[in-house]
């Protein structure tokens, strides 16, 4: 006996098939139809069949069912949802959101460096100072008669120093110094170099420096200029002078230089401002070199092309030749104290430790723009 299937029945049927349909297949014509307006798709079940037709994409179907809330009786809820972001963006994102607008406008925060309290509680020991004058030491002084520095023989040197002159031209390096804090009463002079010879014991190349310079009376200059003369007595390379002599005149002044001047030789100009101040992103128009020409300074522009050549490689000096040497120009194991008296620059000193090969991206003290507090 066939079954009698009423038009209601018909009609429910029809109504879940077109609903079935749009769930799928996203289909238009079915916007505001029975289904959708009794939120039949939340009781459609989610299986898949077999049969590729039914195949739906993700996306798909989520469109579809954002389509059917706007276009259901739950348009309201939607409608209160976009403006509730809109809201949102409007009070946290600026009044102007529009690309354009973000891109173009200033960016007002000034990065702040901030120091410890027990950093902040420590006052400079000298006060009015702003520039930096760095001698490099280049050997250690032997005798006790620091009158006598013009001799060679009085000094430590390396086989390729063992040249008639170099005394005094380690002493002009000295004069210089002194000349340019002489100039500009707000500046200081660090004599920079460690312990770097086991035969010399306690003796460092900034020590050596600082007795012959007082020995020949600062040079002419007045005796009050004894008082914006410091030592340096950790740094092993050419770019320990540099870094280690900022943070002396970091714990001297409670801040970090305006400017820095070193004197050194011509051969190693290039040294410096090429490489050390990269390395440092130390900017160039604070820095000035003072170079003298050294007496065998064909031989030395030789033999920084190779030196220049380490330090493009490894510009910490922390592997390979570099490394040995600072290894032998540390004989007693002293290291240096700069990694904990100055941990404004922790992150430039774990950068370091890394052995890295790039330079360090941080904010730094010296960074333009930048204050520290």
């Amino acid at each position: 006996m066939p079954t009698h299937v009423s038009p209601k029945g018909t009609s429910f049927f029809h109504s879940r098939a077109r609903a079935f349909a749009s769930y799928r297949f996203g289909d238009d014509e079915h916007h505001g139809g029975i289904a959708v307006q009794s939120g039949m798709y939340d009781r459609l079940p989610t299986h898949r069949t077999d049969d590729s037709k039914y195949r739906a994409s993700r996306s798909r179907r989520v469109w579809t069912r954002i389509r059917a809330l706007m276009f259901s009786g739950r348009r309201s809820k939607w409608v209160s949802f976009i403006v509730m972001i809109l809201l949102m963006r409007w009070l946290f994102g600026g009044k102007d959101t529009s690309p354009i607008s973000r891109a173009s406008a200033p960016v007002n925060q000034i990065p702040v460096l901030r120091r410890s309290v027990s950093d902040r509680a420590v006052l400079p020991a000298i006060e009015g100072i702003e520039d930096l004058v760095i001698v490099p030491g280049h050997a250690v002084y032997l005798s006790g008669n620091f009158r006598a520095a013009r001799d060679e023989a009085n000094w430590v040197l390396e086989p390729y120093q063992l040249l008639e002159g170099e005394g005094k031209s380690f002493m002009e390096h000295m004069k210089s110094g002194v000349q340019q804090i002489v100039s500009n009463p707000e500046a200081i002079l660090i004599f920079s170099g460690g312990k770097t010879r086991r035969e010399a014991g306690a003796m460092s190349e900034a020590s050596s420096y600082w007795q012959v310079t007082r020995a020949f009376d600062w040079f002419g200059a007045d005796v009050s200029v004894e008082s914006r003369i410091f030592t340096e007595e950790h740094a092993r390379d050419s770019f320990e002078n540099l870094l280690f002599s900022i943070c002396r005149f970091y714990e001297l002044t409670r801040k970090f230089p305006r400017k820095v001047t070193v004197v050194g030789f011509e051969s190693k100009r290039a040294r410096f401002e090429k490489l050390h101040l990269s390395t440092l992103s130390f900017p160039r128009e604070r820095f000035n070199y003072i170079g003298t020409e050294a007496i065998n300074h064909l031989e030395m522009d030789l033999g920084e092309i190779k030196v220049r050549d380490a330090f493009q490689r490894d510009p910490h000096g922390c592997r390979g030749e570099l490394a040995v040497k600072k290894l032998d120009r540390d004989p007693f194991n002293e290291g240096s104290p700069y990694m904990s008296q100055v941990k404004i620059l922790n992150g430039l000193w774990i950068h370091i430790a890394t052995c890295s090969q790039r330079p360090y991206t941080g904010t730094l003290p010296w960074t333009p723009g930048v204050i520290v507090r």
